[in-house]
């Protein structure tokens, strides 16, 4: 393609500079796009894997995103032979990559403090359970756990109690029984369980002031505990990006003439 890679970014709302922090920001710096950026990163390619990462984003306004962010280079969209489409990010879109984990190491560090009820969501904090959780560390055996939350805002009441299916090559979230026999029953108090989840509180101080419950064998509270990532002491957590198949090669999206020339 002409003009290599830069040109078949479009941006979206100019600054009338050409300063090329302005430039990125024109793509980058939008409601939402960030967040986006992150649950492809994750590994999310469907709609509604989409949704589950961005429960409070309205289907209207998702749907718009994606249209917007196709338009501007930074993902593909397929259509998938079960219907709707599958998306991916582009090289260009892989590219924001470092920026998310940076955005990531910042509010790790300094973002903390700000987490108020109004930031707490059962369904976003199952669903990253899932995209964080490092296949090395799941359970040799199913392991279902069930999550009944205290604590939630009145906007997720319903979703209070949900169900964890972990698995030696997946790890599911489901909103309803999902008709397996339950291993362990987590009882929580939702802000509670963000913190030690975030690695802001140490599962030991969150038992001891009665904030998490569990009611198990010892050995399944062990292996939910390392599956999910949830440590004595308080630690900073280090979170999963970029899933091996995240990014589509260059020559699936014309891009990528410049750089391949350069390591000819």
């Amino acid at each position: 393609m002409a003009g290599g890679p830069a040109a078949s970014v479009r941006r979206m709302k100019g600054y009338g500079q050409f300063c090329p922090v302005a430039k990125a920001s024109e793509v980058f710096v939008q409601r939402w796009t960030p967040l986006i950026l992150r649950e492809l990163l994750c590994g999310a390619r469907r709609f509604g894997d989409l949704l589950q990462g961005l429960p409070l984003m309205s289907r209207a306004l998702l749907a718009a995103r994606l249209k917007e962010l196709e338009a501007s280079g930074l993902i593909a969209a397929t259509p998938d032979p079960k219907g709707g489409s599958d998306y991916r990010l582009t090289p260009a879109g892989a590219a924001f990559k470092a920026v998310i984990e940076e955005l990531s190491a910042w509010g790790q560090t300094w973002g903390q403090g700000s987490i108020g009820p109004a930031d707490l969501n059962v369904v976003q904090l199952a669903w990253a359970m899932r995209q964080h959780s490092d296949p090395a560390d799941r359970p040799e055996r199913r392991l279902v756990a069930r999550l009944e939350f205290s604590g939630v805002p009145r906007r997720d009441i319903r979703n209070r109690i949900v169900w964890l299916v972990i698995e030696p090559r997946g790890f599911d979230v489901c909103l309803r029984y999902p008709g397996y026999e339950e291993q362990l029953v987590v009882r929580a108090d939702l802000g509670a369980f963000t913190r030690t989840w975030l690695g802001y509180m140490g599962l030991a101080e969150a038992r001891q002031a009665g904030k998490i419950a569990f009611e198990g064998k010892a050995r399944d509270m062990a292996a939910f505990r390392r599956a999910v990532g949830l440590a004595d002491q308080p630690q900073k957590k280090s979170f999963r990006f970029q899933s091996p198949e995240a990014a589509l090669p260059a020559a699936a999206t014309g891009e990528g003439g410049q750089e391949e020339a350069a390591r000819a």
